[in-house]
């Protein structure tokens, strides 16, 4: 019903549109018609009128100035006169066949017809010759004077009646123009009022109810569910609408409510699931304002006299994981964060990252502040610990190992075959045990952070050459070659202690030297890998590091499954916080062919 209605109306405008521009087409059309075939005739008369005159004083100057003179002894020619006179009757027959239905057009036109045969009657006396007296002669040449003087009155009362004729016409086509344009105006005005009530009929039937619809959603947007649409009239499109508008409210009431619960619940699962979380959460929205925080959270802050703020240091934390849009994840103990919370120390330890919603776009960050006071407590206890043992043990051993190495020397008394076994085994399981001690004390000073640095400015190629020539005998008894590849000898120089440096640097030859095939190469690369930091990279071509262990073979006593080198997995460790103590790094890169490459880099000078 509403698009036959909608058809009718457009139909309707488009059938006035039509007519109305018809009829100002066909109007203007006729108009431009009538006046062009009055301005045609017009014209004509006046051109012949303004022609006859041309042609009377053509014929007068060739053939009237003989009458004045003497008489000519021969007839004059003739051609010129009877040319002239056949474009002069024409003329004439031109101007008499304008039928403007005026009677003074018509008077005019016959009188000038008579002047004109009168005129031409004077002249065909003049070519008979019968005029041969002077008086005759002048009387003939007074008689074409006057009948000339006539033709030209009548020619000028042609052309007035003429403009008067092309006047009157323009006059009419004016009033006519103004009839024709309030006609169409009048067309154009009922047009106007048929579309208006076209318009307003529309409105009625299809905007008045998109408005409602939207008024409802408006309501249903805002949560007032109980609002439904009114059913209009039968045969109506929107009857369909509103009655599926009204189900889609009901059905999301029904839905609204279940969401509630569904929210309540969640809330109320979050909520329980945060107060069993036994370490300080906080979650935080994307402008890190908070959103929720746990029971254990609100002691920490409000024992930290910060009640509803995170801790300084951990929202300097928060900030740089906004910057970068990075996660702080840290594992390693030694990283936490000290809190003196009445007069005791407490450490935490930070673990910030960011969430996002599924299918939606909801996202923040938690922050979780892990409580390793005791587990730092226990691992200082270790260190030191380990430390302690590795004094007590090292002291005796050293005296084991000077009375082995006296034994070996035999200053005091011989050793029989049998003897000499057992005392060089004895002295080589002494010189291991102590190179473990060794390795436990340098442990324990990395991970209690007292290990010492003597920073001074030198070349990395220093380190390599050594490192390369000290281990040179070890590579040569496998076949390996040990080959320094420096990519650009004006490298600046580092800041670095020399005697660390060396010890991170000879680790990884070793290990390198441990694990290649004999026959092979082992590559020592230096590099600049950007304005702050040169890189010094160990490429061997052993089996390289299995892809379980790569993200532990930095960890402390971890050993690759399936090694037959010795060792107590300490080597890389140590490594790792000598880099750290430089503020530099120590890394493995992915394995490219036959090739396993270590590197470290290091701080310019």
């Amino acid at each position: 019903m509403l698009r036959l209605r909608l058809f009718y109306g457009l139909l309707t405008i488009i059938l006035l549109l039509w007519g109305v521009g018809a009829a100002a087409l066909l109007l203007m059309r006729d108009s431009a018609t009538r006046f062009d075939t009055r301005l045609r005739a017009d014209y004509r008369s006046i051109d012949a009128a303004q022609s006859i005159r041309t042609l009377t004083a053509t014929l007068n100057t060739r053939y009237l100035p003989s009458l004045a003179g003497p008489p000519l002894e021969e007839a004059p020619d003739r051609t010129l006169y009877d040319q002239l006179k056949v474009e002069l009757e024409e003329k004439v027959r031109v101007i008499r066949s304008d039928d403007s239905g005026e009677g003074r057009w018509m008077d005019v036109a016959d009188r000038l017809a008579q002047a004109k045969d009168t005129y031409f009657e004077g002249y065909e006396s003049f070519f008979s010759g019968k005029a041969v007296a002077r008086s005759e002669r002048e009387a003939q040449l007074q008689f074409q004077s006057m009948q000339t003087q006539r033709l030209t009155d009548l020619a000028e009362n042609v052309m007035n009646l003429a403009e008067e004729k092309l006047f009157a016409g323009t006059r009419a086509l004016g009033e006519e123009s103004s009839k024709n344009t309030l006609f169409v105006v009048t067309l154009v005005l009922l047009g106007t009022s048929i579309a208006a009530l076209i318009y307003f009929q529309l409105v009625r039937h299809l905007v008045d109810p998109v408005d409602a619809l939207h008024r409802s959603i408006e309501e249903i947007r805002k949560g007032n569910f109980e609002l439904t649409l009114p059913e209009p009239g039968q045969g109506s499109e929107f009857s369909k609408v509103a009655a599926a508008f009204n189900d889609m409210a009901a059905e999301l009431k029904v839905r609204r409510g279940e969401s509630d619960k569904n929210l309540l619940r969640a809330n109320m699962v979050n909520r329980a699931i945060l107060e069993a979380i036994p370490s300080p959460v906080f979650v935080l929205g994307n402008d890190t304002g908070i959103v929720q925080i746990n029971p254990a959270a609100e002691d920490l802050t409000e024992s930290l006299g910060m009640s509803g703020r995170l801790p300084l240091k951990i929202q300097r934390i928060l900030d740089e994981c906004r910057e970068n849009s990075t996660h702080f994840l840290p594992e390693d103990p030694r990283e936490a964060m000290l809190f003196r919370i009445d007069e005791q120390e407490y450490y935490y330890l930070p673990r910030i990252f960011r969430f996002e919603a599924d299918n939606t776009s909801q996202s923040g960050w938690a922050v979780l502040l892990h409580n390793v006071s005791r587990i730092r407590w226990l691992d200082d206890m270790k260190t030191n610990l380990i430390s302690t043992v590795s004094h007590e043990i090292k002291t005796p051993l050293t005296g084991i190992r000077m009375v082995l190495h006296l034994l070996l020397e035999e200053r005091t008394t011989k050793l029989d075959e049998m003897q000499r076994v057992m005392v060089t085994s004895a002295n080589e399981d002494c010189e291991r045990l102590l190179t473990t001690l060794n390795t436990l004390l340098d442990l324990s000073r990395a991970e209690s952070g007292t290990t010492h640095l003597s920073r001074v400015p030198i070349e990395l190629e220093a380190s390599i050459s050594r490192a390369a020539k000290l281990y040179d005998s070890a590579a040569k008894a496998k076949n390996i070659t040990i080959r320094i590849d420096n990519e650009d000898n004006r490298l600046p120089e580092i800041l670095a202690d020399p005697v660390r440096l060396d010890e991170v640097i000879n680790n990884l030859v070793s290990n390198a030297i441990k694990h290649s095939p004999g026959g092979g190469e082992i590559v020592l690369r230096i590099s600049k890998l950007d304005a702050e930091h040169l890189r010094a990279s160990v490429i061997d071509q052993g089996p390289g590091v299995p892809e379980a262990s790569q993200s532990r073979i930095f960890e402390r006593f971890y050993r690759a499954p399936g090694q037959q080198t010795d060792g107590v997995g300490l080597g890389l460790f140590i490594s790792r916080e000598i880099m750290r103590a430089h503020e530099g790094r120590i890394g493995l890169r992915e394995r490219t062919g036959d090739q396993t490459e270590f590197f470290i880099d290091v701080p310019i000078a």
